[in-house]
């Protein structure tokens, strides 16, 4: 059974063809080279535009939607018996998951029934999303999850996904592969940066959210926590440090600056290492210059050299995930304001053509 993903890149390759067709059989009976004038043409257009506006409105969906529903008012009785029912219905299909596992050839309808009889039952099925996938013969699964509003944000990202890359055909198609003014031309500029960025941003939430999901579980810190972490640490090695000796400050001066990294974001991160690599001399080095510091000194010094250490561990922690969400804020520099820009130039492109 194919995936989502390859699902729809199949359903693309086909809705490009079928274009291509059209294209090709309208122009050949053209006289003239094919242009957004013809009825053809601008059909094409109209389509192209309605594919841009049907991609724009999956940062609707993520975005705006949340922000604009009224928030739902519920008592405190109706929440504790939503809670309950919840847990009822999701210990039921914990029972029918058991049962799954037991049996994995089960018949799907049959599964599918009891499902929905517990959903029922328990008047859960705004609220959870049950999938059943396979068959008798390969196997059942079952995946229970929560409903999402307006259907599933994954289906909603692949169609953005389709629909942007559909509409640089379209809109090919419409002016004939050729562009006869200066505000179309940047308009299809701005539409295939929009594309680019998006391919690119398919790849980067495919790889870096779960790269900063697996960085804060193993810290299981967020960047947050750790900047005000980080923080502090700086604050008593100062203190620490004031008022000692000019061979105390020296080696805390030298050993701060390790391991070297700015926490600032720059354009550098975009080519980067992905990490940092602990001092792993520093242990040896720190136990060899003891000596060198006044007896009256040597506590505040070992407390110094822990302080060092814990400063280490969180930068090398820290960034990654500062690294990774400015690869994200970066390609977001890009993409929407090619949007815009896209937006902008279709709508000027269309009321020129309209009134001149």
């Amino acid at each position: 059974m194919l995936s989502l993903s390859r699902r729809y890149l199949v359903a693309s390759l086909v809705l490009a063809v079928l274009i291509v067709v059209y294209y090709l059989h309208y122009a050949a009976g053209l006289t003239e080279p094919p242009s957004g004038r013809t009825p053809q043409g601008l059909a094409l257009g109209i389509l192209g535009f309605a594919a841009m506006l049907g991609a724009l409105l999956y940062s609707a969906r993520r975005r705006f939607l949340s922000r604009a529903m009224r928030p739902i008012q519920v008592s405190t009785g109706a929440r504790k018996e939503l809670k309950e029912r919840e847990r009822q219905a999701l210990d039921r299909l914990q029972d029918v998951q058991r049962k799954v596992l037991r049996n994995p050839n089960l018949d799907p309808k049959a599964l599918r029934q009891d499902v929905k009889q517990v959903l029922k039952e328990t008047r859960m099925w705004r609220y959870l999303r049950v999938r059943i996938s396979g068959s008798s013969r390969q196997g059942v699964r079952l995946t229970v999850g929560r409903r999402e509003w307006v259907g599933r944000l994954e289906v909603w990202y692949y169609w953005h996904l389709m629909l942007g890359c559909l509409s640089i055909l379209l809109i090919l198609t419409h002016a004939g592969f050729r562009f006869d003014n200066v505000v179309a031309m940047l308009a299809f500029v701005c539409l295939v940066g929009v594309v680019l960025t998006g391919i690119l941003g398919y790849f980067i939430y495919r790889f870096v959210p779960p790269a900063l999901t697996q960085i804060e579980e193993r810290v299981q810190k967020t960047p947050e926590e750790l900047r005000e972490e980080l923080r502090a640490v700086n604050q008593e090695l100062e203190e620490v440090s004031r008022g000692k000796s000019p061979r105390f400050r020296e080696i805390y001066e030298r050993e701060a600056a390790i391991p070297g990294i700015s926490l600032s974001p720059s354009l550098r991160w975009l080519w980067g290492p992905a990490s940092i690599q602990r001092d792993t001399v520093r242990p040896d080095r720190m136990r060899l210059v003891i000596n060198e510091i006044p007896a009256a000194e040597q506590e505040d010094f070992r407390k110094m050299v822990r302080l060092v250490f814990q400063e280490e561990k969180l930068e090398v922690s820290l960034y990654p995930q500062l690294r990774y969400d400015y690869l994200l804020k970066i390609w977001l520099a890009l993409h929407i304001p090619l949007t815009a820009g896209l937006m902008v130039f279709s709508l000027i492109h269309i009321v020129s053509i309209w009134y001149y």
